[in-house]
């Protein structure tokens, strides 16, 4: 009997040490094998309160080297950045460093503590409520929380988000992600289609969009965008019009819920409806709040856009990331006759996100994020209805660059300089919950 007990502690003991190595190789090496364990753990962290990175001890994050030098894809330096007041607050998230409230360029009056989840820069905040309480996501994996201004967790869920959120009064718009392989796609509907015939070694995405209760975190519905829109025969049509990336055919970047106003705009559209991105169809397009299906949509005069937002004229502004080699702009276009009526490329200083790109309307101003550049300015314009290069110039506001209290901010170990980009900036006003 005693034999026994020790053979079984062996094994057992033995089971645990296997499953540690994988867990440190996982942190180490081996990313993709173990990253299905990433929620699990961080639901245990949660539950025992406990920290397995300072048991364990920390990780030094695999990070995305900028090669270049500060000159070369930014407009400051450490003397001409920009420094001014905001009067108003700063909500943002760079890369590699948490979530902060700034009021001037140099100066954080707030920082949530994250210390209840592991690799803290991985997590990804979508919006601040006025009571300091955060909606975040794990980026790329599955993980959506509501934390409050002292890092308590609220809710915490399971669900796969990916991109920028919008909300309304109930609820949250999450876009998700859903990956199929196409022998998965058996109903008659993906017959002689794009997305079932075409070469792909792996499972391709395809985004969703969630709908969650912000108060408690419960899934409402899961909208499954590839089957309703080949459901639907124009919107199919539409879709093997202009796909072409097999592996990341729906790479839904944005989803903004129409409110009553904005819905005037669009000649079917209503209050509810979805203006969403999708990257790698170089188009956004309405989506009918019931059916699910196109019923607008604008595509081929940008490329890999983001951040669609409707003015209170009219129009669309979005974030072309992919104006010509090398260069971004933000366009203007008219919802009604789908036609370009102005652009603003920022001629006179560097302007480029390769990713993201964020667009905020606040105040009856238009702040402009450049993600990959670590910048964002104010677009002014004057005597103009549309915005324009001629009749509009840009007042930046916030440079990453030698920010001294990011702490990943310096150099790397090939003496390449480091900057982080930014992955979320909002200004927001009326704030007390910090005093």
């Amino acid at each position: 009997m005693f034999d026994k007990i020790i053979r079984l502690s062996f094994i057992f003991s033995l089971i645990i040490i296997i499953f540690f190595a994988g867990y440190i190789s996982h942190k180490y090496k081996a990313k993709k094998i173990f990253q299905t364990l990433e929620p699990l753990i961080s639901s245990l962290e949660i539950f025992f309160d406990i920290d397995l990175d300072k048991k364990l001890g920390e990780r030094q994050l695999r990070k995305t080297i900028n090669k270049s030098t500060p000159e070369f894809d930014t407009n400051f330096s450490l003397r001409n950045k920009p420094s001014e007041s905001f009067n108003k607050f700063l909500f943002i998230k760079q890369d590699n460093s948490g979530p902060v409230l700034m009021d001037n360029p140099d100066n954080i009056i707030w920082t949530w503590s994250l210390d209840k989840f592991r690799n803290p820069s991985k997590i990804i905040p979508y919006h601040l409520f006025k009571n300091g309480d955060l909606i975040l996501g794990r980026y790329e994996s599955k993980g959506l929380y509501r934390i409050n201004k002292d890092g308590k967790i609220i809710w915490n869920k399971n669900y796969y988000n990916h991109h920028w959120i919008s909300l309304d009064e109930e609820n949250l718009y999450v876009p998700g992600t859903l990956l199929i392989d196409q022998q998965d796609l058996k109903d008659k509907i993906y017959e002689g289609s794009f997305v079932k015939n075409c070469e792909s070694k792996h499972k391709s995405r395809f985004g969703t969009i969630m709908i969650i209760d912000k108060n408690n975190g419960r899934l409402k519905e899961e909208i499954f965008l590839v089957d309703t829109f080949y459901k639907d025969i124009k919107s199919r049509e539409i879709i093997e019009k202009f796909s072409y990336n097999c592996n990341d055919t729906f790479h839904l970047n944005d989803v903004r819920v129409l409110t009553k106003q904005e819905a005037k705009f669009f000649n079917n559209g209503q209050k509810g409806d979805f203006l969403v991105s999708f990257r790698h169809l170089d188009m956004i397009a309405l989506v009918d709040k019931e059916k699910h299906n196109i019923k607008w949509y604008v595509q081929g005069k940008f490329k890999y856009q983001h951040s669609p937002r409707i003015t209170k004229s009219g129009t669309v502004l979005i974030f072309d990331n992919y104006y010509k080699s090398g260069r971004s702009r933000i366009l203007e276009i008219d919802i009604s006759s789908k036609e370009i009526v102005g652009y603003f490329s920022n001629k006179n200083f560097k302007f480029f996100s390769n990713t993201r790109g964020r667009i905020q309307l606040f105040n009856d101003k238009i702040f402009i994020q450049s993600s990959d550049q670590g910048e964002i300015f104010e677009i002014i314009c004057e005597d103009t209805e549309y915005i324009s290069d001629e009749k509009c110039k840009s007042k930046f506001l916030y440079s990453s660059i030698f920010s001294s209290f990011y702490p990943n901010t310096g150099v790397s170990v090939e003496g390449n300089y480091v900057k982080d980009k930014i992955y979320i900036g909002d200004f927001y006003k009326n704030l007390n919950f910090f005093k």
